[in-house]
């Protein structure tokens, strides 16, 4: 079974949470990095996993799914995984409450379609100029029962070319319909992660209190 190659970050001598950065496409394991020294988040270990495949065959380059055929793609090998990831590195040191998650593009879509999906309960999830899949299907549960309560901060640069800032809008307003603990917050900018955007995520993980 393929495993996921990541990058590790550890600010403080004991960590007492940890945050998954999901990068996105044509992104890597270092995408995030700079980013998680920038915040300086105290006593956190950040966790960068790269996605498993290739895009036009370069190695710096990298996808969380590709089109098996025309208009399907790959779906499970990802999520499983991530799962195998989790398991080995991340849920065997922190209670999953301690545990959050932020995606860009690819990445947010992946926080859609599997963070919020899993049984765990998380500390939060930060999703950023992404968007959900078969968002005209509004009978389909968008989370899991356990992520009921899970904080979840979207992000979206008003002006976003590549992403549209409505797809954000779209997942907001699904998500709070059907009883989720969400906000969504816009900035200013193109496809990018906007500063106000950081600093409301990092003020957001630290009011959280950690469990034992």
């Amino acid at each position: 079974m393929k495993t996921l190659k990541f990058e590790h970050l550890k600010i403080g001598k004991e960590p007492k949470r940890a945050i998954i950065g999901i990068h996105g496409w044509k992104g890597n394991r270092f995408s995030f990095k700079s980013i998680a020294i920038s915040l300086n988040i105290p006593d956190t270990e950040w966790f960068f996993p790269e996605a498993p495949y290739k895009i036009d065959n370069d190695n710096t380059k990298k996808s969380w799914s590709y089109e098996i055929k025309p208009g399907i793609w790959e779906r499970d090998e990802p999520k499983n995984l991530m799962d195998n990831f989790l398991s080995k590195n991340v849920l065997i040191k922190h209670t999953s409450k301690n545990i959050f998650f932020v995606g860009f593009s690819q990445g947010a879509l992946m926080c859609y379609e599997y963070v919020l999906h899993s049984p765990f309960s998380w500390g939060g999830v930060f999703p950023i100029a992404g968007f959900m899949l078969n968002i005209d299907d509004t009978y389909t549960s968008r989370f899991h029962p356990n992520q009921k309560s899970t904080p979840i901060l979207i992000g979206h640069g008003k002006n976003d070319e590549i992403v549209k800032f409505e797809s954000s809008k779209l997942a907001y307003k699904t998500l709070k319909n059907q009883g989720a603990q969400v906000e969504l917050l816009a900035y200013p900018g193109k496809h990018k992660i906007g500063i106000q955007y950081l600093r409301q995520m990092k003020s957001k993980i630290i009011s959280i209190p950690m469990l034992e």
